[in-house]
């Protein structure tokens, strides 16, 4: 008896696990970013980004780093007003990607790509940025909320 409830756990795991898996990354003490792993295939690190594969070809990538004094202020909200604005000059605008605890986030979509710019509320001279395939990353989640715009 106890075999067959093991072999049925066992199996109710797996086949949970199997449709919602994802890669945690956890690039700041406050900030965590799941990415599906139907996005990628492989990871690889270099020159300190997380680079996403799929066939050995880049498809994404997580960095972290610091933001130059001349665009960072002294919060989260000021600098990540400073980014959007810049990014704003491209021809595709950014959206505000709003209910995320702990950072002010906004994405552009270019293409096929997905470009995402968190700014931690309690590291203003910090960014994170993660760029996807946009199809697949619609089921990013940034501190346990889905991203959507």
């Amino acid at each position: 008896m106890p075999r067959i409830g093991l072999s049925l756990a066992v199996l109710l795991l797996a086949s949970g696990c199997a449709t919602n898996s994802s890669l945690v990354i956890q690039p700041h003490s406050e900030l965590t970013i799941e990415v599906p792993d139907k996005m990628f295939s492989s990871v690889k690190v270099r020159d300190g980004e997380l680079l996403f594969l799929r066939n050995d070809r880049i498809v994404g990538f997580v960095k972290s780093e610091d933001i130059p004094s001349s665009v960072s202020s002294g919060s989260a909200i000021d600098t990540s007003l400073t980014l959007c604005e810049s990014a704003s000059q491209g021809s595709n605008k950014p959206v505000w990607i709003e209910q995320i605890p702990e950072a002010r986030v906004f994405g552009v979509v270019q293409g096929e790509f997905r470009t995402v710019f968190i700014v931690p509320n309690s590291q203003a001279q910090s960014l994170i940025t993660f760029q996807g395939p946009a199809a697949s990353s619609t089921s990013l989640r940034i501190n346990g909320v889905r991203i959507s715009e």
